[in-house]
């Protein structure tokens, strides 16, 4: 007597059992008990019909993607939300603000700039980073996303966004109100030697990029943290009132945000983070010069959530090229005291790259 065995995907437990002949054929599983248990050629209408399935799906398949394309070329066909993760009257709010109806012109819909504010900006860029992928929500990011300390305590990184334009970078100034007792950055740094933790500072969020361009500055200068305090501030904008009213003693802000103030005559500078003199402020000396090797400078980049599709980015791109090449838009930033430094999706992803690589290394140095 012989026995074999054939295995196969049905009930469990069932078994059937058939003669033939001097042997004895088991099959498990409950297969049945005729010929229809073994696998069979399919016949001719079954294949027609798996061919019908796949000419379904390859025929869906198309349409979704030719859906897709269509849509891409009919970008943009609603209003676009532009945020700002930083309080009104900062660099970011008035360069969006004066780009915006440049925008809309080139788009041809409405461009809504919205300031997302909270959080030391982590509100307005998580906004930005957990918007729907389809172009109607960005932003402006900021230097904050490369910043170790920032990012740790936010959980946003700068691999959230998909950059589209970098827009401006934002060299930092020293700014004191006008009736400071410190006429140079030299009697102001041997006061802070001389008085640890007497003055109070500030420009934005704590861990923020001009919170960077004070710690940096203090290292090289062989002080800690704790010689000049800082006032955590939503915005460059918030930290000047702050100055003004006397609630801080010097502010780290882009030479920009403070020049409406300096020029009216109720701030002044004491010295840019530049490598070398600014031409609206020909007059206000580098730290360089000054034998302070240390140069800072934020940035403003448009971008959007991840994963934006490379149809939307180009269209945006191609619109933000035109707007920071609009005359009265380079008047406007110029008048601000704010450098435009434009840079296409490519180069804009390149350059948030190396920023992030650049800043894991300045935090090393700094946190030692």
């Amino acid at each position: 007597m012989w026995t074999s065995t054939v295995e196969c995907f049905g009930s469990e437990d069932a078994r059937g059992e058939t003669r033939a002949g001097r042997g004895e054929r088991r099959w498990e599983c409950g297969a049945p008990r005729d010929r229809r248990a073994f696998p069979s050629k399919p016949s001719g209408g079954e294949r027609r019909d798996r061919v019908m399935v796949r000419f379904v799906a390859g025929s869906l398949a198309m349409v979704v993607l030719l859906g897709g394309l269509a849509a891409a070329q009919q970008y943009p066909a609603k209003p676009i939300t532009l945020i700002v993760p930083w309080s009104p009257g900062g660099s970011t709010d008035v360069t969006a603000r004066a780009l915006a109806p440049v925008l809309e012109r080139e788009l041809k819909v409405p461009v809504q700039v919205v300031n997302r504010t909270g959080g030391g900006g982590a509100v307005g860029h998580g906004a930005i980073a957990r918007a729907q992928p389809d172009g109607y929500t960005i932003g402006i990011i900021t230097l904050e996303v490369v910043l170790p300390a920032w990012v740790a305590q936010t959980k946003i990184d700068s691999g959230m966004f998909t950059p589209i334009s970098l827009l401006v970078l934002n060299p930092v100034s020293v700014v004191v109100r006008r009736d400071a007792k410190w006429r140079t950055i030299q009697e102001f740094i041997a006061d802070v030697k001389a008085n640890p933790g007497r003055y109070k500072s500030s420009g934005t969020a704590r861990f923020g990029s001009y919170d960077y361009a004070r710690l940096g500055f203090l290292r090289t200068l062989g002080l800690r943290d704790v010689a000049l305090p800082w006032v955590p501030a939503q915005g460059a904008a918030s930290a000047l009132q702050e100055l003004v009213a006397g609630g801080v003693d010097v502010a780290f802000v882009a030479i920009g945000e403070a020049s409406g103030l300096v020029r009216s005559g109720e701030a002044r500078y004491l010295a840019f983070m530049t490598e070398r003199r600014f031409p609206g402020f020909v007059e206000v000396p580098t730290l360089k010069e000054l034998g302070i090797d240390w140069t800072f400078a934020s940035f403003l980049m448009a971008a959007g959530p991840r994963r934006l599709s490379p149809e939307v980015v180009e269209r945006l791109d191609g619109a933000f090229a035109k707007a920071v090449g609009d005359g009265e838009f380079i008047r406007f930033m110029n008048n601000a005291n704010l450098v435009v430094a434009y840079l296409g999706r490519t180069k804009a992803r390149e350059f948030l790259e190396e920023r992030a690589r650049t800043m894991r290394r300045v935090h090393e140095e700094v946190a030692r």
